[in-house]
Order: structure tokens, then sequence, then C-alpha cells
């Protein structure tokens, strides 16, 4: 059991290190279209799903968790076109993510997200579950 825990994390690990690593090197301009009650609203889901992703791997199902981590980078993405500079959205995630961080996964909140993100970005909810897919290579 502590092998498996023990590989799970160094898997998750590796995941998290090409997410960041794939952020930090893509950047696409567009046009800044949303509103500022728009992309107050998208920071806050980004801090959630970003909560969400470092949940203890017993207290939320994979799914949920690798549902998480797909949204932060669909959302990262969409913010970054929207020419939303990385020190604010990283401020505002960070703000939100000390807010629930210990805390158990927020299905209310987690539901709301959603809704809200896949109305707000054009096919956010199939790319965020393809990407989903690929993360445990699930």
């Amino acid at each position: 059991m502590v092998n498996l825990d023990k590989n799970l994390l160094k898997l998750f690990m590796k995941k998290i290190f090409t997410l960041v690593i794939f952020l930090v090197f893509s950047s696409v301009y567009a046009g800044g279209h949303i509103t500022k009650k728009q992309k107050e609203e998208t920071i806050k889901c980004l801090g959630h799903y970003s909560a969400t992703a470092v949940l203890p791997a017993d207290t939320i199902e994979v799914t949920d968790m690798e549902m998480a981590l797909a949204s932060v980078k669909v959302i990262r993405s969409f913010l970054q076109k929207e020419q939303v500079s990385d020190d604010e959205m990283n401020k505002g995630m960070n703000e939100h993510v000390d807010k629930v961080y210990g805390k158990p996964f927020n299905k209310s909140m987690n539901d709301k997200c959603n809704k809200f993100i896949y109305k707000l970005i054009p096919g956010s909810k199939e790319e965020i579950e393809k990407l989903s897919r690929t993360i445990y290579a699930g």
C-alpha cells in the first residue's frame, strides 16, 4: 500500500510538473472580451480547481481530481488569451486557495464552477473531459 501511494504521488507530481511547464511556455494572444465580473469569477474557479487538485487522494474521487487539473489548464489558457496577466491570475487564485486549503472537496462550488466555465468558455466541457483522460492515462 505504501509503495502504491508513493508511486501514485510520483506519477501525480510528474503530471503536475508537466502541466506547469506547459502552462509556463504556452502564451497565446487574444482580444480580452470578458467583463471584470466574469474575470473575477473565472479566477475564483481557478482557485477552486487548484485547491481541489491537491486534496489528499483518499478524500476525493480520482476523476474529480483529474477534472480539476484539466480545468486549471483550460482556464489559464483562456485567461491568457483574454490578456489576464499571470500575476493577476496567481494572486486571485492563491487568495481563494488560502481560504479553502485543507477543507474537504466542495461539490457545490465544483458544480457552480463547472456550469459557469462551460458556459463562458466555448468548447471547454469537451476540452476538459478530453484532457482529464490523459492525466493518469485513464
